[in-house]
């Protein structure tokens, strides 16, 4: 079964060939149509296909086969045999006839492809000999007008006629460019190049030599020669025909040197140099402009113009008329900005006054600059209408005035500031308000004993209870200031009986100074008898005031002087006063309390309260001062009277220059003065930010870091008074003062402050380095470390007192040193109170090392015959002088003591803390403690 063939695609063709038709046939059957009989005739049609196919075998069947065919068609053939025999025939005559044409055409002796190259090879010959005699012919002609040009400008050059030589080479240059192909790469082409640059090299160096010689410039005059002579020649050149006929790119070489030498030369030096003018001319015509230095005293600065406008003249008529047309116009632009530039900057930047007198004078040269301008820079060298840079810059030449005299006032402040360090100084005064002392003081020694019994039974002298619960009276103060029942001089019962046993008592016996067994008594003797001269006169107490300048501001910063106001050791006061000071390790300050000296045994109770105050402190509080303002005097570096001299005389040119019309309006928005004005706060925070940085090592001393903080402070009440002054009109220069004032204020605030906490830390770093926290003193080892660390403390608290007591106001003085000794009470305090166990060796020990520091009393005596005021400035000292105590007391008389109210500026936690590391774990202990926990003490009638 034949597979059916799709309809698109291609049929195949009918077969020609015999078994393609039958298997064609075949194919065709079909399963209906397809019998026997259907397959008998394909046989028989094979068969007969194959005998038809059959080779005949034998020769006369073949030959017999052709006859037959032929004579099947006889005519036919017979037509085609005619055909066939024509056809050779003419063939065989073709051949004939191209066979001869050949050998006419291709024979090597005669034919004509042979006769017409030899004809060609002929012509091409004599063509090529025509052209080259052509060529040679041009060539040689060429050459020889080169040749002929070159001899004229050899001939020209030596004889000196440097322009018509100058000609003749641009001609010979045209025909040197201009020659043929075949003479341009000749030996002889190549040779007469040579020869034509050289002899062009020769006629420009000629002609710049010749050029040279015509115009000098020298640092004292200029010469121009209208013509001169060429050199070995009797050629005499003009000067516009030197200038003409030097190349473009020579002259404007030597352009730009003749500017450059008339700018240096010239006109700078005339403009920065006062002299005179001569111009001459001699014999040779030649013209000379010799300019002669004159003396600068008598001179006249607006004779440099008139001197510039000689210049100017002479080369106009000398020296313009003979420059090129093509040169002229840009030369004489090129002068206008070095003339512009030197006028500008030699001239009238130069000579700016530095003082308001010589500002009329100044402005006439200002004016005859820019009249100058308009005549020779705009009108005779051409430069544009619209650029006057002398017109513009005298506009604002009030600006330009201020912003000058703003450079010299900063440059002087920076050369007083700068000065080397020297002992120039002196004393201020300044004026302390009296805010420290309560009106009350004096009311309580006239109160009535009965009323003041009653106050004084109402006390709470821990201070647990607040204040601020109760009603804001002046009685609580009074309350809390005699709470210490400083007031004998009011007799009472207790009193008179506690004064005969005070008496009669043996136990109560005036303790040595710890201070005799070191030495350190003779040391503070010494200190006080080389420091007794100087002691009043840094404050001004023995030489009068009359001799310093009372440019005084009020200070609030600190307490007054004790020796004027002797504050009450009242333990509430002083708690009040101290309460945002912090310990250096961060608890906060104790309050004050009443030293105590040893105490032996406890049989002697009713004679601690009076045994127990130190010799130096009385019971009754000095004569007070009711006066609401003190003056004290302090250091200040001489540099600040030239400062504050300069600032006032600054202001002062300010005010002035704006209230004149001198200038001529300004731009919109200036306002004449101002900027000097404003140079006034300027040198003030020049001092700031350059003072510290150059006396940066100096400054890191405790006395001068502190005198500068006095400067600072100086200065700020300085400003203060000139801001008050009605003669200040510019809102924004009094802001600016006023800054500058807020800023000197905190910078010398900040620097004492720092000072003093740099000491601080100083002290609490030996303490802490050397002492160790006390901890084992009953080591002799450790014992001698903290012994070592107390005695460099007491010695560096010593040396700061006498490097500082000069050069500050009395309270600040005493608050340094006494805020030093805080920090070094407070770091002993700490430790001690921090050890959990306090044996009897060490208890012994550490009163001992504690009482060292009793000799810093001395730096708070003035008068010996009066009482120190130590308590005023340390407050933790009479909590220090009881721990010293308390450390060889019995556990009787802590109790005694707290019974009595004489502990109070102990917290209850310190109190327990020290008597449980002072005593043994016993019953007495257990009930000691208690009660210190549970009950308030009662003080003192």
């Amino acid at each position: 079964m034949a597979f059916p063939i799709p309809d698109h695609l291609p049929r195949r063709a009918v077969p020609q060939d015999v078994s393609s038709k039958i298997l064609n046939t075949i194919d065709t059957a079909t399963t209906q149509s397809l019998n026997a009989e259907l397959a008998r005739s394909w046989l028989a049609e094979l068969d007969e296909s194959i005998n038809a196919t059959k080779p005949m075998t034998s020769p006369y069947s073949a030959k017999q086969r052709i006859r037959e065919r032929i004579q099947s068609d006889l005519p036919n053939f017979e037509r085609q045999l005619a055909s066939s025999k024509s056809v050779r025939e003419r063939f065989h005559v073709l051949k004939t006839n191209v066979d001869e044409l050949h050998q006419a055409v291709s024979s090597p002796q005669t034919g004509l492809i042979s006769t017409l190259e030899r004809r060609l090879n002929l012509h091409t010959t004599l063509t090529q000999e025509a052209a080259n005699a052509a060529v040679l012919y041009q060539a040689l002609s060429h050459l020889s007008r080169c040749y002929t040009q070159y001899s004229a400008l050899e001939a020209l050059a030596q004889a000196g006629k440097l322009p018509e030589a100058v000609a003749a080479y641009a001609e010979l240059d045209t025909l040197l460019i201009s020659a043929p192909v075949a003479l341009d790469q000749a030996k002889v082409m190549t040779d007469l190049k040579r020869k034509a640059r050289a002899a062009q090299a020769l006629t420009e160096e000629q002609l710049s030599d010749a050029y040279s010689r015509s115009i000098l410039i020298t640092s004292n005059d200029i010469l121009i020669y209208p013509s001169i002579q060429v050199r070995q020649s009797d050629s005499v050149l003009s000067l516009t025909s030197i200038l003409s006929s030097l190349t473009p790119q020579s002259l404007t070489n030597h352009l730009s040197t003749l500017r450059r030498d008339l700018t240096s030369h010239l006109i700078d030096h005339i403009v920065k140099e006062p002299c005179s003018i001569m111009v001459e001319t001699d014999i040779a015509g030649c013209s000379k402009l010799k300019h002669i230095p004159a003396p600068p005293n008598t001179e006249d600065r607006s004779s440099r113009l008139k001197n510039l406008s000689l210049v100017l003249d002479f080369l106009q008529q000398h020296l313009f008329p003979h420059l090129p047309t093509s040169h002229s116009t840009s030369f004489l632009h090129s002068l206008c900005k070095p003339l512009t530039n030197s006028v500008l900057t030699n001239l009238l930047q130069a000579f700016l006054p530095s003082s308001f007198e010589k500002i009329p004078p100044y402005l006439d040269l200002v004016n005859r600059a820019t009249a100058f301008e308009d005549v020779y820079i705009v009108r005779l060298l051409g430069n544009d209408t619209n650029d006057k840079p002398i017109q513009i810059w005298a506009h604002g030449i009030g600006g330009h005035y201020e912003r000058q005299r703003r450079l010299q006032i900063l440059d002087k402040c920076r050369s007083i500031i700068l000065l080397p360090a020297d002992e120039d100084y002196f004393l201020d005064e300044i004026e302390l308000v009296s805010e420290n002392v309560p009106s009350s003081v004096i009311a309580v020694q006239e109160q009535d004993s009965k009323n003041e019994d009653k106050q004084l039974a109402n006390v709470d002298p821990w201070g647990l209870e607040d204040n601020e619960g109760k009603s804001g009276t002046s009685s609580s103060v009074v309350v809390d200031e005699d709470s210490w029942g400083f007031d004998d001089d009011i007799p009472s019962e207790q009193d008179s009986q506690v004064e005969p046993e005070k008496e009669a008592s043996p136990l109560v016996e005036e303790e040595p100074d710890p201070g005799d067994a070191w030495g350190w008594n003779e040391d503070d003797l010494s200190v006080d008898d080389s420091t007794e001269s100087v002691w009043d006169d840094p404050w001004g107490e023995t030489s009068g005031s009359d001799q310093f300048k009372n440019d005084s501001y009020v200070d609030t910063r600190s307490p007054p002087a004790p020796s004027i106001t002797q504050p009450k050791a009242a333990t509430r006061l002083e708690k009040m006063a101290t309460k945002t000071k912090k310990h250096m390790n961060g608890d906060a300050q104790p309050a004050i309390s009443m030293p105590s000296p040893s105490l032996s045994s406890a049989s002697q109770q009713a004679n601690l309260v009076e045994g127990l105050m130190p010799k130096s402190v009385q019971l009754r509080p000095p004569e007070v001062n009711t006066s609401n303002s003190v003056k004290e005097s302090y250091r200040v570096s001489g540099r600040m009277r030239r400062l504050m001299s300069l600032v006032e005389d600054v202001l002062q040119e300010g005010r002035h220059l704006s209230m004149s019309n001198i200038f001529t309006p300004q731009m919109d928005g200036y306002h004449l003065g101002i900027t000097i004005l404003q140079t006034a706060p300027s040198v003030l925070d020049l001092f700031r930010a350059l003072y510290p940085v150059k006396y940066a090592s100096e400054l890191a001393s405790p006395e001068k870091g502190m005198v500068f903080s006095n400067d600072c402070l100086y200065l700020s009440g300085q400003v203060e008074q000139l801001t008050k002054s009605p003669a200040h009109e510019a809102v924004t220069v009094l802001n600016k003062l006023e800054e500058s004032k807020h800023h000197l204020k905190i910078l010398g605030e900040s620097w004492y402050d720092d000072i003093i906490e740099k000491q601080r830390e100083t002290v609490n770093d030996t303490l802490t380095d050397g002492a160790k926290g006390f901890i084992d003193s009953a080591d002799q080892d450790r014992y001698d470390e903290c012994e070592s660390a107390v005695n460099q403390v007491l010695q560096h608290i010593k040396r700061l007192a006498t490097k500082l007591k000069g050069s500050l106001t009395k309270s600040k003085y005493y608050t340094v040193i006494g805020l030093v000794t805080e920090a070094a009470l407070s770091r002993i305090l700490g430790d001690i109170l921090a050890l959990p166990d306090i044996p009897e060796i060490e208890s012994h020990r550490l009163s001992e090392l504690c009482k060292f520091l009793n000799a810093l009393e001395g730096l708070f005596v003035e008068d010996p015959s009066q009482p120190s005021f130590v308590v005023a400035y340390v407050p933790s000292w009479l909590k220090f002088s009881y721990l010293s105590e308390l450390l060889e007391a019995s556990m009787a008389d802590i109790s005694y003591l707290f019974e009595e109210g004489a502990l109070v500026d102990f917290s209850v936690d310190e109190l327990v803390r020290l008597v449980r590391a002072l005593f043994a774990d016993t019953n007495l202990r257990t009930n000691t403690i208690t009660k210190i926990l549970n009950e308030h003490p009662v003080t003192l009638h």
